[in-house]
């Protein structure tokens, strides 16, 4: 099972739909109605959205805080099984749009 597979909110049935929508986001598909076309950390460390202009909607909406985002994909990842490698990418993912570093992957978090 590849990383998306493993990391698929259908995997996770009481994930809500703002994380879907930022899972979305991060691994670039869609797993929501609105697409989040952007999400950003502002300062303060409030988490915004801003739906994809497609979908008829272009107003920000608040999607949570940042630590509790941090936390909240790094326990998806734990629970998704990743491995190392997997788990680095997936850091990746996040860092790179959202600013968010993830934390190392505990030894024996990690799934096959």
């Amino acid at each position: 099972m590849d990383i998306y597979a493993k990391l698929d909110p259908q995997r996770f049935p009481n994930m809500s739909l703002p994380m879907a929508a930022i899972l979305g986001f991060v691994l670039e598909r869609q797993f929501t109605t609105p697409v989040l076309a952007d999400v950003q950390v502002a300062p303060d460390g409030h988490v915004l959205g801003w739906p994809s202009e497609a979908e008829g909607v272009g107003h920000s909406m608040h999607l949570g805080v940042a630590a509790d985002l941090r936390a909240n994909l790094s326990r998806l990842g734990m629970a998704a099984g990743l491995d190392q490698e997997e788990w680095t990418r997936f850091a990746a993912m996040v860092r790179s749009p959202l600013g968010i570093e993830l934390s190392e992957l505990a030894a024996g978090a990690g799934g096959s």
